[in-house]
């Protein structure tokens, strides 16, 4: 029983990680028809860099692509890219209270 169980489960997250690996390949074939050769090559550098950036910019490219109905060049993609920063840094403040 333990390891049918353990066979099973090692067969489903085979499964989730294909399933995965399918969805990538999906998304960065469609986030090249979106982008430029340049802005692409860039987009993957963040993809390495940072998964969560990565991901919010893909999201945006995708939408803002469908907009515009062109592709986004690699001057766009810095300006996006630099909107999410922003958006994403926690601003920290320190305050001195005299006594």
């Amino acid at each position: 029983m333990g390891e049918d169980e353990d066979g099973q489960q090692l067969e489903d997250l085979k499964k989730r990680k294909l399933e995965a690996k399918k969805a990538q390949e999906q998304l960065k074939a469609t986030l090249r028809v979106a982008l430029d050769e340049a802005a692409y090559e860039r987009l993957m550098n963040v993809a390495v860099a940072n998964s969560e950036t990565y991901l919010s910019a893909a999201k945006n490219v995708l939408m803002f692509h469908r907009k515009a109905g062109r592709k986004i060049t690699e001057k766009e993609l810095l300006s996006l890219l630099r909107a999410i920063k922003e958006q994403s840094e926690t601003k920290t403040t320190i305050t001195f209270h005299k006594k």
